[in-house]
């Protein structure tokens, strides 16, 4: 009995030791992210989801890189993004139809080679799918030099390393950069 006891108080000191060292409380302990599921789910951004018939299934890495067109979207879109963060026109964000929300990428204007990085933290473009793959805040489209023209071909490069930085920034358990393999 002695001994149980002795160990009880002496983990009970340890682990108050540990916290007065780490200067959070036990309450900010509990809600650490818990890494139960190997692909945890976060507030619905990373569910499969349908708009107007078409079904998406959002990444769970950060390996992306592709051309194409982008738009930009402004005023008219005011209110919450999809990760519950308000939408500012005058910030450098961005939507994307299936990229793990929030992450990092940089767009380069293939016209006149201008480049930005945004936070995606939307999803989005759901007008004319097949060509549009980002919709830029009305910033970055300033900075990339096409906001009077509304569209310009782009490339889009996502950025692992700064992606799993503003996963944690927004309190999100980070994924990895590249896919995971699987066996068959």
């Amino acid at each position: 009995m002695g001994i149980s006891f002795r160990t009880s108080f002496l983990n009970i000191c340890v682990t108050a030791s540990l916290l007065l060292m780490s200067g959070c409380s036990e309450r900010e302990l509990c809600n650490l992210p818990r890494k139960t599921r190997s692909h945890p789910w976060h507030a619905g951004t990373e569910r499969p989801y349908i708009i107007k018939g078409v079904k998406y299934y959002p990444q769970m890495h950060y390996q992306y890189c592709a051309i194409g067109v982008a738009s930009w979207y402004g005023n008219e879109s005011l209110g919450p993004t999809a990760t519950g963060r308000m939408f500012d026109p005058q910030k450098p964000t961005a939507a994307h139809r299936t990229l793990p929300l929030p992450c990092v990428v940089e767009v380069e204007n293939l016209e006149n080679h201008k480049r930005i990085r945004v936070l995606v933290n939307d999803r989005g473009p759901f007008a004319q799918t097949n060509k549009r793959i980002i919709d830029l805040s009305a910033y970055a489209a300033k900075q990339l030099g096409f906001y009077n023209k509304g569209y310009a071909k782009v490339k889009v490069t996502c950025l692992p390393k700064k992606s799993q930085l503003a996963a944690l920034k927004y309190k999100r358990i980070p994924y990895p950069a590249k896919p995971k393999r699987t066996r068959y």
